[in-house]
Formats: C-alpha cells, structure tokens, sequence
C-alpha cells in the first residue's frame, strides 16, 4: 500500500461521496453513507500505514473493499 498524505485521502473520500462532518483540531471527522473514520492532518507528513488501513477498513462497508488502494 503507497502511503498518502491526508490531504490527498480526504480528496478521494469526497470523490467518492464522503463528506466532511467535523473538524477538531488536526483530526477530521468524515462520514461516508452510514460508515465514519476520523482523519488526521498533520500537514504534509504522510500517513502510517496502520492508520492507512484503519480508515480503509471503516469505509469498506460504504465504500467497498480496497477502495483506498485501487487508485492512487
């Protein structure tokens, strides 16, 4: 899995239908159809890839899987 930054996961979430809820700070609440994932922007620094898979796996159920992955 290439690693992205957070702006450029949150572009392919509202691509794709996801929209922005909320916003503390530097962590992003997302919702995409029922399904939720919170973001966190810290600037330019790429995501780990855990937390990569974390918000993957949160969105599957809207999104289907590997959505994250087919695409950058």
């Amino acid at each position: 899995m290439k690693r992205w930054t957070a702006r450029e996961v949150l572009a392919r979430i509202t691509a794709l239908g996801g929209e922005v809820v909320r916003q503390r700070g530097s962590h992003i609440r997302v919702r995409c159809g029922g399904c939720f994932t919170t973001v966190p922007d810290h600037g330019p620094h790429e995501l780990p890839i855990g937390t990569m898979r974390a918000i993957e796996r949160d969105l599957e159920p809207a999104l289907g899987a590997s959505w994250l992955r087919d695409s950058h």
